[in-house]
């Protein structure tokens, strides 16, 4: 009685699983095709070398928990997404051994733009694998497309492992300002005299005459005529967070679209929200005291709580660094658009040697 196949785990429910998961299925229909006749031992071991490395690039991107969900130390590290794409690099190296000679010569060209891509134009490295790619003898030339495709995979790894570490320093400062904004907020609700973020607008001598007891009434964020309360600041730290969130929204439109696992749209939102609320409670609190000349006092709540908002968004002026930066690493990643490809590297081939087939 024949027993039921194990069943196999779905990939992980995130994008880049599913692209390493079917990006897997067709390398492996791409060397059945190729290794449909007899193997000679090299092209054996090569064939081994893409099981093997198929295999562990599923792995680690199909679920291993209950929860069907990759743990934060896991999202955190990229340790998954960083072994699936290693080996599915590697097998697609080693698929290069395997490769008849008119798809072999459909390779060059896409390897060449994008080794052109990482590397200078003057580099030895480059120079040097074009030269061998122009040889006629087809050994040679797999080991060269082989050697351009281990750089341009490398060159491709550090750029996510430089946008993992962005993204995390992103989560770090976010998590530091919150914190630190929390704190304070929680000290200055407990304590209003602490940080005062009242005004007190200019009274006229006929209104102060009018007055049964003179006395100067302050301008809070919660209200007009009162004293400073807990309040104040949860207002004006509210309003600034809102005005942060409006300015990722502003900021991150210009972002270039990619399909990466590490979401640095997401965590430049989430550094600027926390950013806004401390932005508003600095900025209303240099207008209290007189920092700003000609905005030393304002007149009612309603403006109060207007340049809390302005203040807010304004946290963009300052986070606009890590917008730019954020845009350097994606523009730097891996893409199927090359925005300036080279011109095609011209293939010569000796008298009698023929496109097709095997070495």
């Amino acid at each position: 009685m024949n027993q039921p196949a194990p069943q196999v785990p779905p990939p992980w429910p995130e994008p880049w699983a599913v692209q390493v998961s079917v990006e897997a299925d067709r390398i492996e229909h791409r060397m059945r095709a190729a290794t449909a006749d007899a193997l000679t031992g090299p092209e054996a071991v090569s064939k081994a070398a893409v099981e093997r490395h198929l295999t562990r690039a599923r792995e680690a991107c199909r679920c291993r928990s209950k929860l069907k969900r990759r743990g934060l130390r896991d999202k955190w590290r990229g340790t998954s997404v960083e072994s699936a794409y290693m080996h599915l690099h590697a097998a697609k190296i080693f698929l290069v051994d395997l490769l008849p000679g008119p798809e072999f010569e459909a390779v060059v060209p896409d390897v060449t733009t994008r080794l052109a891509m990482v590397l200078d134009r003057n580099d030895p490295r480059r120079l040097e694998a074009e030269e061998l790619l122009r040889r006629s003898r087809r050994k040679q030339r797999r080991a060269a497309l082989k050697q351009a495709m281990e750089t341009v995979y490398d060159a491709a790894d550090e750029e996510y492992i430089r946008l993992r570490d962005f993204r995390n320093i992103l989560l770090l400062t976010a998590m530091a300002i919150a914190l630190l904004t929390g704190i304070l907020v929680a000290a200055v609700a407990l304590s209003p005299a602490a940080i005062p973020l009242c005004f007190e607008p200019g009274v006229t001598t006929s209104e102060i005459a009018q007055q049964p007891v003179p006395q100067l009434m302050s301008v809070c964020p919660s209200g007009d005529r009162q004293e400073p309360t807990g309040g104040d600041i949860l207002i004006v730290a509210g309003l600034g967070a809102v005005g942060g969130l409006v300015g990722a929204t502003v900021g991150i439109r210009n972002l270039r679209g990619s399909s990466t696992p590490y979401p640095v749209s997401t965590a430049l939102a989430v550094l600027k929200v926390p950013a806004g609320a401390l932005s508003a409670i600095i900025g209303v609190l240099l207008l209290s005291g007189a920092f700003v000349p000609g905005l030393s006092n304002l007149d009612n709540q309603r403006q109060i709580l207007a340049y809390a908002l302005v203040f807010g968004i304004a946290q963009q002026l300052v986070t606009r660094v890590a917008d730019d930066r954020a845009q350097q690493i994606l523009a730097h990643l891996p893409s199927k658009e090359s925005p300036a490809p080279p011109e095609p590297l011209p293939v010569k081939l000796s008298a009698g040697a023929q496109p097709g087939g095997k070495t």
